[in-house]
This record gives structure tokens, sequence and C-alpha cells, in this order.
């Protein structure tokens, strides 16, 4: 048994980056960029102006100025701003040679085509060629995970086409002859399949795609059929269920009839003991311990990773101390333990609240979590108002 860190430097250690593939700006969203994009242009790539008003010279300190145009967003001026002379301008629009103050048209009065200052600022209200970005500026790094803003800087700039990383292909295997499909109504000794869905949910997250997902009973020929059947078509094989030692877990058996080589069987966790982690060329294959809290937990401190390296991008482990709401009742136990957590915002700080554990089976607690409180092997829950260390699963 190895612990946690052993076992995540394991897993960064035999993953590499999925080769990065052209994609479009329409089909870019939530794809991790797999180069460094620079500006193209100065940006902005002309003097604009910042506000409503009257573009005059900044020196020019005549007590009234003649309008001699208009210039609107789009519109290119022609003509030079001169002594004694303005023009009408809109947010936006560039500034005509000459120009290098903009008046709010709140701080001036017009009578025809004469525009009187009544007080000046001390601001251009003018947005400078360049002045956000020079031309050649890297603007996004490689490894990037694209969003909304991100996306709209591309578009602003004219970059429609760039490397990332595709999404990646996963393939699941829920094992177990008592398990059923959620809406069918469980004989005695069977249960309901939750695995599938929290698997399915945390695989989209990730940046994955589910490309097959079934339940299949505790046979060793049928696995092997099936997932053997698969070959190349995936990069990530998660099992749920038959991690452990019983007559009927044979997934490290199955792993290595697929040519897969073991890297760890069990690590010092609670929960999620006998979690496994396997390699096949640049392919990498789980079995997660079947109950569903110990599917949660392993998924987020170990499989994410997996995801992270896959994709390219940085190591997301956002540790932060914050003080727990309830005391937790927990006398100190041999393994590290990943608690369920619920962090919320009370009176501008965070707080965490520890949710109801009883086993690895009991999902009764699991709705509201966004955390895991992390405490050592050797250390008891902390009591309320105390510090303990929290995994952030999501943003409060």
């Amino acid at each position: 048994m190895i612990s946690l860190t052993e076992a995540r430097d394991l897993i960064a250690k035999k993953i590499p980056a999925l080769p990065p593939v052209v994609t479009s700006l329409a089909g870019a969203n939530h794809r991790v960029l797999r180069q460094n994009l620079a500006a193209p242009e100065d940006i902005p790539a002309f003097d604009r102006s910042a506000m409503d008003g009257y573009a005059i010279g900044a020196e020019d300190d005549a007590k009234q100025f003649q309008i001699v145009g208009e210039i609107q967003p789009g519109a290119v001026p022609k003509w030079k701003i001169r002594r004694g002379e303005c023009a009408r301008i809109f947010t936006g629009s560039p500034v005509p040679a000459g120009a290098s103050l903009v008046l709010m048209q709140e701080d001036v009065r017009v009578a025809g085509n004469l525009m009187v200052p009544l007080k000046r600022s001390r601001e251009s209200y003018i947005r400078e060629r360049g002045e956000d970005a020079r031309k050649g500026d890297i603007l996004l790094r490689t490894g990037t995970r694209l969003g909304p803003g991100e996306l709209a800087l591309l578009a602003s700039l004219g970059i429609t086409r760039f490397k990332t990383t595709p999404a990646v292909r996963v393939v699941h295997f829920a094992t177990g002859n008592e398990l059923v499909a959620p809406g069918a109504k469980p004989r005695p000794g069977q249960i309901r399949d939750c695995n599938s869905t929290l698997v399915a949910a945390l695989v989209e997250r990730f940046g994955g795609q589910l490309i097959k997902q079934e339940r299949v009973k505790d046979d060793f020929k049928l696995l092997v059929k099936k997932a053997g059947a698969l070959k190349k078509s995936f990069d990530v094989l998660l099992l749920s269920g038959g991690a452990s030692v019983g007559d009927y877990d044979f997934g490290r058996h199955l792993l290595v009839k697929l040519g897969f080589k073991l890297h760890f069987t069990a690590i010092n966790l609670r929960p999620g003991k006998p979690l496994v982690f396997a390699t096949r060329g640049k392919q990498a294959a789980f079995i997660l311990p079947g109950n569903p809290v110990s599917h949660l937990v392993t998924l987020h401190v170990a499989v994410r990773l997996a995801f992270e390296r896959l994709l390219g991008t940085g190591t997301c482990w956002p540790l932060a101390r914050i003080k727990l709401s309830e005391p937790l009742d927990l006398p100190p136990g041999k393994r590290e333990t990943f608690w369920p957590a619920r962090v919320e915002v009370q009176q501008g700080g965070l707080v965490a609240r520890a949710l109801r554990w009883q086993s690895s089976g009991d999902v009764t607690g699991l709705p509201g979590v966004n955390a895991l409180l992390q405490l050592p092997a050797g250390t008891a829950g902390p009591g309320a108002g105390g510090d303990v260390s929290v995994l952030m699963l999501e943003v409060p």
C-alpha cells in the first residue's frame, strides 16, 4: 500500500498529454489550448474615443470650437483637426488626426456649429493604439482552459483556428451481478446502479467524453471480450468494482489479460483504499472501489489528475485552510481521510461543514458536496471553529 502522494506522482509520470488537434472557435468551449497565442495586431488597433463627446487638440485653449464634422463608429475620418476646430465623436470611433483629447458631451454647450467647453478633465478619454497589448504579445498560453472570456478575446483578434486537446475518450464498465438500472425496481439482493451516473457527471466535468458505459455482470470472460473489442478507441478505462481481493474481484486479472501494466493496487486512503491504476501504452485504466463515496473521493483525488495530464493542463489541487462550523467527531485513523463536506459563504467568510457519512456506500450525505476535508493519518476530527485542510471540488 502506497500513500496518496506517491500514487499521484505515479499517475503524473505515467500519463502523457494527448496529441493536439486543430479546433475552430465555435467548437472550442471548455477545450484546453495547446499553443501560445499572440496578438496579431495592436489592441486597440487605432486610437479610439472612450466617450461620446467632441475631439479637440489637447493643447488648444480656444474659448469655442467650430464643429467641422461627425465621426461615427466604423467611419474613417479624412480630415485633420486644426486649432479652434473639433469633431463630434462617439464611443469607439477613430480619433481624427490633430485631436488628442475628447471632451464629454455633458461637459460642453453646443450652439449651432459651435461647441463651448464648460470644463476640462485631466483624462483624455482616448483609448490609445496598443494600450491593451502590442502586436506579438502572448495573450493566452498553452494549458489554458478556454471559457467565455478567452473565446471572446480570440474572436476580437480574428483567431478562429488553433490547437487544443481533444476531449478525453472514456469507457466505463460498472461490474456486479447485483446492479440494475436506476429506473428498475430491484429484486431482493439487487441495488440500483448510482455509480454510472456519478462517473458520467464527473467525466463530463473533468473534460472527458464518455464513448461507452455499460453494466456488466461478474463474468471475467465477458468483460475480457467487451473490453478487448474496444482496443485503442479510448484513452481512459474505468471499472467500477472488482478492485478488492474477493472471489469475484477480478479487475486486476482483467487488466493484465488486456495487456495493461499495474502500477499500484492499493493506497493508504479512506475511503478508496483498493484503488488500482494501470497503463497500456498511452492508455490509462483505473479500478474504482465499488462504493459510491469511494468513487467520489478517488475520482477527485486520483483520476482527475489523469485527465489533467491527458489534457495538458496544470495540476488542480486547491487546498485551503477553512474553519469548521460544526465539530467532526472522528477518532484518529490509520489512513489519510477525505471526508465529504460543504463549504459555504457566511458573514463574508468561508466555513466548512462535514456532511453525513456512515459508510462508503452511504449516498444520503452526498447532496451539496463541494469539498473534501483532508485529515492526515493519525489525526482526529477537529472541533467547531477549528481550521481544517479542505480540498475544494467546486467554487461555493
